[in-house]
């Protein structure tokens, strides 16, 4: 069974091999590179003092492009793992009338759903795992200046990539397995994966980021995601453009010194980078468990439903 599921989705395979190989190609020297100017500005700072206000731009200012291009393609390759082959993996056999071809040759249904959802969630894994530790290593240097949280740094680094291909895998497969063709279960998962991906995020980022009242004067913690902040007054109401010390700007000193003398505190909300392992935790946790639910579906679905 194992070797005919091999002979199934070799091209699968071949092609993830292939990717995986011009990913690495890309990330390699270019992280090395980045690393290397980042060693040097660092050096250079600690030694003479000059330009170390200026090291993210040192170090970043001539690969912003190159940084947003790799970035966007690792948030995007677990979903695409879903579409192009989770989605087909079931809607295919149906799609083609191919499925009770496949379901008698001496392998009972069951068997079948589970080997091939077995291995495919198993290449999801390895690769959202060679993905996710790929881009650890190449985002050290961004991490060490900007913090490992942050709108698009914490989904491709740590474990969650390995939760997001796993559960993006499963999606389009109990989809397929739902729908019984492949253009709707592409569309589907596409739909449902990004739905719940920005509601988990929207979610966990309200549950748990820190929320507190501080000096007109405070910042948020080095390498922390900053959600924003507001001036209050006395009275509970916040700062509006036009109010008190609006012609000094708030951006200045001065200009939360005239907020403080007038009464204002300044309320924060955002994420330490010490939250990033516990988010990347239960993050992590919640998409297995929602992989598992699909997972379940598929084999009630299919064990229990005539062909």
């Amino acid at each position: 069974m194992t070797y005919l599921i091999w002979r199934l989705h070799r091209t699968h395979g071949m092609v993830s091999a292939v990717a995986i190989v011009a990913i690495v190609a890309l990330l390699v020297p270019t992280g090395l590179a980045i690393a290397n100017s980042y060693h040097h500005a660092v050096t250079n700072c600690s030694l003479d003092h000059v330009g170390c206000g200026t090291i993210a731009g040192t170090v970043f200012g001539n690969n912003a492009v190159l940084v947003d291009l790799v970035q966007g393609v690792a948030v995007a390759v677990p979903l695409v793992l879903g579409l192009l082959w989770g989605a087909p993996l079931v809607a295919g056999e149906f799609e083609a009338n191919t499925q009770d071809f496949a379901w008698t040759q001496g392998v009972t249904r069951r068997r079948w759903v589970l080997t091939n959802i077995g291995w495919a969630l198993l290449a999801a894994a390895a690769w959202g795992g060679a993905l996710a530790v790929l881009l650890t290593w190449w985002r050290g240097p961004a991490n060490a200046i900007f913090g490992p949280v942050g709108l698009v740094s914490f989904d491709i680094q740590g474990v969650v990539p390995v939760a997001y291909a796993v559960f993006a895998m499963a999606l389009g497969i109990a989809v397929g397995a739902l729908f019984r063709r492949v253009v709707p279960a592409i569309t589907t998962t596409l739909v449902v994966f990004a739905v719940l991906r920005i509601v988990v995020a929207l979610v966990l980022g309200e549950h748990l980021a820190v929320s507190k009242n501080v000096s007109t004067l405070a910042t948020v913690p080095p390498l922390a995601w900053n959600f924003g902040h507001e001036f209050i007054s006395p009275t509970g109401a916040a700062w509006a453009p036009g109010g008190a010390c609006s012609n000094l700007g708030l951006d200045g000193r001065a200009g939360r010194a005239c907020l403080a003398a007038h009464g204002y505190h300044q309320h924060l909300t955002y994420l330490p980078a010490s939250s990033f392992w516990p988010v990347q935790g239960i993050e992590s946790g919640i998409f297995v468990v929602l992989a598992l639910g699909c997972v379940l579906f598929t084999l009630w679905w299919l064990t229990t439903r005539e062909a």
